[in-house]
């Protein structure tokens, strides 16, 4: 008779509830502990970096488990017990099974179960590549029906403890995966600061675990964070391989001409007009200007990247972790360039120094001046101070000048009167869809029209001192500046994938190119490789160090990737965008971000696309 009280009790249902869904947690940290198996990743992982994955597992199977609790347990309180049983056996199985397809998937294209995927695997035209044998399906299907039956079996394993262990007992497993939980978020914070390669490239591995980090918590404590990360033991290992082969190049080479790469932040195609920004108007129109250019992000951290590694800010952890190096940086040095910077904004945040920049180790990493105009002015000035001694040195030179004006809003106020009205600064909490953007907008192009003047000064400088005819000059923007003009009250970067945030201009000098305006779409991904192909007597193909092609390639850029690894979009056809949320989630809306219904992926072009895009992966 207490036995028969003791499983239909409420109190005992919610016991053997939780019992169960700790069982649970531990068969899904089975699962989640096997997609380590086979992984290259196993090449990187010291003791800490094992210690982390084991504990990860634990505390995001103990979550996933608790969440199925959590739906159990007001139906368990209500007293319905068998609905409250069946829903939980339910939602076990089918976490426990996600599990498993999701490691599947996992191996195939290297990223989880996603809102791509899904519309790939369950549209109309699945069968045009999926074309699986019966046997296979078979398999499949007893596999799954396994891990349904563990999954009920565990609950018969519950029935069974539960008369078996004491309430302390339960407490204390209870306890032991909370440690798990407590471990994994405490090492990850640890590491996410101190930027540990071994823990934190675990975290790619499990699908959807977002662990805790922090930056104010060790600054409180008195830490700095460092300035460079500790990869020994790193080089050559990991599953990240770029360039696919060793960089080859042309031996008898001449010359090589100088290169000056200006990025402007936050700059608007709006913003370049002939009233607005005259200097580089005239410029665009006398040499060549790239009418569809567009970004590799809508934010400055994977727009850069993008730009000098020609891969995708997909790959920004694992290019990070594996101690990479660009391959234009690699021959620069090759050809003994006298590569220097010019940051109005500090180059070592974000870290660009370390990931991009790290065997230049005497470059400027920061500029003086109390404010982003003043930081700006600094730039031009000691650039165009720094030319006679580059023209007497007799070196090519690579000069990268960042002007930081456009993104900070922070004009002297007797520079505001161009345009009027205008705010005297960036008032953010205005922001609304419904307001007038001409005071915001205004501002901005009181900005620009002082960049346009220092940058007018530069250029002008360059041609005087004779180095202007062979020195290649781009001039373009790390991600576009959105004023609102979609009306979906989406203002500044960094917040959608539209042409508004991720197009900016490209205007370009090439010496002995034809100058004009050019039309197709064109890339960040395509500036490395027109100056090593056509300039640096690079003889790599360019498929072994960049998904671009050359300024001049006309061809469609269909699937364009911008984004980073976790939020990222792909852009098709008249710009219609395929977005891939953080959650897993996907949206697909046209370029002016309305949404598109019922829209299917092709399963063949995005199988097509994975590969690409995982292909500085190996295999």
């Amino acid at each position: 008779m207490r036995t028969h009280y003791r499983h239909h009790t409420k109190s005992s249902c919610v016991r053997r509830g939780f019992l169960y869904s700790m069982l649970a947690a531990l068969l899904f940290s089975i699962e989640l502990g096997s997609y380590i198996m086979g992984d290259s990743i196993t090449e990187t992982l010291n003791t800490t970096g094992i210690i982390y994955f084991i504990l990860s597992c634990l505390c995001h199977a103990t979550v996933i488990a608790l969440a199925a609790f959590l739906v159990f347990l007001p139906f368990a309180l209500l007293g319905l017990r068998r609905t409250a049983y069946g829903i939980l056996i339910t939602l076990v199985s089918i976490m426990a099974m996600m599990i498993f397809l999701n490691m599947q998937v996992y191996k195939i294209y290297r990223f989880h179960i996603n809102g791509l995927v899904l519309n790939m695997y369950l549209g109309p035209h699945a069968n045009d590549i999926f074309d699986f044998s019966t046997m296979l399906y078979v398999k499949e299907a007893l596999i799954l029906l396994m891990v349904v039956a563990v999954c009920i079996g565990l609950w018969f394993l519950s029935g069974f403890l539960l008369n078996k262990i004491s309430r302390r007992g339960i407490i204390a497993f209870g306890l032991f995966l909370l440690t798990g939980v407590v471990g994994a978020n405490g090492i990850h914070i640890w590491a996410s600061f101190f930027r540990n390669p071994h823990v934190l490239l675990c975290n790619k591995l499990i699908p959807y675990y977002f662990p805790l980090s922090t930056s104010t918590l060790f600054e409180k404590m008195g830490y700095e964070r460092p300035k460079n990360v500790d990869l020994s033991g790193m080089e050559g290992k990991g599953d990240f391989c770029y360039p696919l082969h060793p960089v080859r190049l042309e031996a008898n080479k001449d010359s090589v001409p100088n290169v000056v790469l200006i990025l402007i932040d936050a700059w608007s195609k709006r913003s370049l007009t002939e009233d607005n920004m005259p200097h580089l108007w005239k410029l665009a129109h006398e040499e060549q200007w790239y009418q569809d250019h567009v970004s590799c992000s809508n934010g400055t951290r994977q727009g850069v990247f993008g730009l000098f590694s020609s891969i995708q800010p997909y790959y920004y952890e694992a290019f990070e972790m594996s101690h990479a190096n660009p391959v234009l940086m690699d021959v620069l040095q090759k050809r003994q360039y006298d590569f220097r910077t010019y940051p109005s904004a500090s180059l070592e945040s974000p870290p660009f120094h370390r990931i991009l920049f790290s065997r230049w180790p005497h470059i400027r990493l920061n500029t003086p001046g109390s404010s982003a105009y003043e930081r700006d002015m600094n730039i031009k000035n000691s650039f165009m101070a720094d030319l006679p001694k580059l023209k007497q040195a007799g070196k090519p030179f690579f000069a990268f000048l960042f002007f930081d004006l456009l993104h900070a809003y922070s004009l002297p106020k007797q520079l505001l009167n161009r345009y009027q009205p205008s705010w005297e600064y960036g008032d953010f909490s205005k922001l609304n869809n419904d307001m007038d953007p001409t005071p915001f907008w205004n501002l901005y192009r009181n900005s620009a029209y002082q960049t346009d003047k220092m940058i007018g000064e530069l250029i002008a400088q360059l041609k005087a001192s004779g180095l202007y005819d062979n020195t290649i000059v781009l001039i373009t923007g790390d991600h576009g500046q959105e004023y609102n003009e979609n009306h979906k009250n989406f203002w500044g970067h960094s917040s959608n994938f539209s042409n508004y945030q991720i197009g900016v201009p490209l205007i370009a000098h090439l010496p002995n190119r034809e100058n004009g305006l050019f039309q197709h779409r064109t890339t960040h991904y395509d500036i490395v490789p027109t100056l090593l192909h056509d300039y640096m007597g690079m003889e790599n193909p360019i498929e072994d160090y960049s998904v671009g092609r050359l300024l001049s390639d006309t061809t469609p850029r269909l699937w364009h990737f911008v984004g980073n690894d976790l939020h990222y979009a792909f852009l098709l056809q008249g710009d219609t965008i395929l977005t891939k949320e953080g959650s897993g989630w996907m949206e697909v809306t046209d370029a002016h971000l309305n949404r598109v219904e019922g829209y299917q992926i092709k399963p063949k072009e995005f199988e097509e696309v994975a590969k690409k895009l995982n292909r500085f992966f190996k295999k």
